[in-house]
C-alpha cells in the first residue's frame, strides 16, 4: 500500500494523460504519446533528473492550460452564469495537475543518488 501511495502523483499524471488521449479520439497522438513516455520513465527509473524534467514539463503545461481557461472565460458574456462551469471545471484539473507535477518534482529531488 505504501509502495502505491509513493507513486500516486505520477498514477494520476498518467491517468489525466489517458484521458485527454482518449478525448483527442487519435491513436497516434504524439503528445500523449511523449507525455505517458516521461511518465513512465519516471515511474521505472529512479534517476533524478528524469522526474525532475517530468515535473517541470507538467508544471509549464499546468500554468499553462490555467491561462488557456482563463482566457477563455473573458469570452463569455459579464455575468454569464454558463461561463463558470468550464473555469471551474478546468480550474480544478489543472490546478491539480500542478500540484501533482510540484509534489512529483519534490520527490524527485529528494531521491538519493547512487
Amino acid at each position: 500500500m505504501k509502495k502505491i501511495t509513493t507513486k500516486l502523483p505520477e498514477i494520476l499524471l498518467i491517468v489525466g494523460v489517458a484521458f485527454y488521449w482518449l478525448e483527442t479520439s487519435i491513436f497516434l497522438n504524439p503528445i500523449a504519446i511523449g507525455l505517458m513516455l516521461f511518465l513512465s520513465l519516471t515511474l521505472i527509473t529512479k534517476n533524478k533528473i528524469i522526474k525532475t524534467l517530468t515535473s517541470i514539463t507538467f508544471a509549464l503545461l499546468s500554468i499553462y492550460m490555467i491561462f488557456a481557461v482563463i482566457s477563455e472565460y473573458q469570452e463569455f458574456e459579464i455575468g454569464n452564469v454558463e461561463g463558470f462551469k468550464p473555469i471551474i471545471v478546468g480550474l480544478s484539473i489543472f490546478i491539480t495537475s500542478l500540484i501533482l507535477s510540484v509534489i512529483m518534482g519534490i520527490k524527485g529531488l529528494l531521491i538519493e543518488d547512487k
